[in-house]
């Protein structure tokens, strides 16, 4: 089928409300009506545009994320002989009717901290019985309240997404530095679950500005998704490199791939990556972080080789002579709850939440 001439199929691309492009040799030879109001797209002859440009030299099932035309828009294109096929849909949920979730998030926050602090005050009581036991229960005990705690920041999450109001917080930060922090301890965490992972990078340091604590959620759904997928057995990896002005952060797995609805590129194709144990909001999340950071996040799947989770953004060093900030230790949150912890709660064996571990 040559797109560029007409055809049954374009007659239907252009009937969607969704905009629909074909990309073939660095150009756009195709874009339905709905893309041309929505999207900025390149005059003939010129080069793509930074939100296509990424997407260009993918060879298989792609989801992406990308700002274009003022909107978050989520991506899925599907490699042919005829090109890349590129659908486009509205990134943002619509808010629905429903009770004040904020309070009630509250509310079990502060039960949750109150059960938390009885279980510290009861941990010398319960082991003076010197039964090995009691520590599985306070260790079962405490994962449930890690799991409620990542429960409870989906739901958070969820409704910051639906109301277009996720907090950024930018200011000065070793990218590197926070990569290589979070990989240490998720290594021996991911060793107790079973997967090996690895951390690769030549970069010692790579200075930037962006909100840290976001991109820490961003990197740990990321690789919550790949130790999922990896399994017991398998493997799974996190990489920083620097190309030109931009910063790439890969997260990689050994495990089947995307789901078939996926592959299959159509236009309401989601991929069947996302953190399970939750609201399936972490995918979601982590494209809205990079969008404000002015990146996009892209998954790459081919069969019987995993999944490739690509996350770029551009560097862009602090201006002045202001003082790095540099990241706060991982383990130092709010109430003393691991953000690694929390977000592979699901994950670990209860083994890994001892009460010597998590105190």
């Amino acid at each position: 089928m040559d797109m560029t001439q007409p055809s049954e199929l374009c007659a239907f691309f252009d009937t969607l409300p969704q905009p629909v492009l074909l990309l073939r040799g660095g150009t756009v030879v195709y874009s339905n009506p709905a893309a041309v109001r929505a999207l900025p797209l390149p005059e003939p002859g010129s080069a793509l545009p930074e939100f296509l440009a990424e997407l260009a030299d993918a060879r298989g099932a792609v989801s992406a994320s990308c700002l274009a035309g003022g909107r978050l828009w989520s991506v899925a294109a599907s490699y042919s002989q005829q090109g890349l096929l590129v659908f486009f849909q509205n990134g943002g949920a619509a808010p629905g009717p429903g009770f004040q979730l904020p309070v009630l998030v509250e509310q079990m926050r502060q039960h949750v901290g109150n059960l938390v602090a009885a279980t510290h005050l009861l941990t010398p009581v319960i082991r003076e019985h010197g039964e090995a036991r009691y520590d599985q229960y306070l260790a079962i005990m405490n994962q449930s309240f890690y799991r409620l705690m990542r429960l409870m920041n989906s739901a958070d999450t969820a409704r910051a997404l639906d109301d277009g109001v996720l907090p950024f917080r930018p200011a000065s930060l070793d990218l590197a530095g926070l990569c290589r922090e979070l990989a240490d301890q998720v290594t021996h965490l991911a060793g107790m679950a079973g997967v090996s992972f690895r951390y690769e990078s030549e970069l010692s340091s790579l200075i930037t500005t962006g909100d840290a604590a976001l991109l820490r959620r961003l990197i740990l759904s990321l690789v919550s998704n790949a130790l999922r997928a990896a399994g017991r057995g398998g493997e799974a990896g996190l990489r920083l490199a620097k190309s030109g002005r931009r910063a790439l952060i890969t997260v990689w797995d050994s495990g089947p791939g995307l789901g078939s609805g996926m592959e299959s590129g159509g236009p309401d194709s989601e991929p069947v990556y996302r953190s399970g144990g939750g609201l399936g909001v972490g995918l979601s999340a982590a494209r809205q972080i990079a969008a404000l950071h002015g990146g996009a996040v892209m998954l790459e799947s081919r069969s019987g080789k995993g999944v490739r989770a690509a996350f770029s953004l551009p560097v862009q060093p602090p201006e002045g002579c202001g003082a790095l900030r540099t990241p706060s230790p991982v383990g130092d949150v709010t109430g003393g709850f691991s953000p690694v912890l929390v977000e592979l709660a699901d994950l670990l064996p209860s083994e890994a939440f001892l009460p010597d571990d998590v105190d």
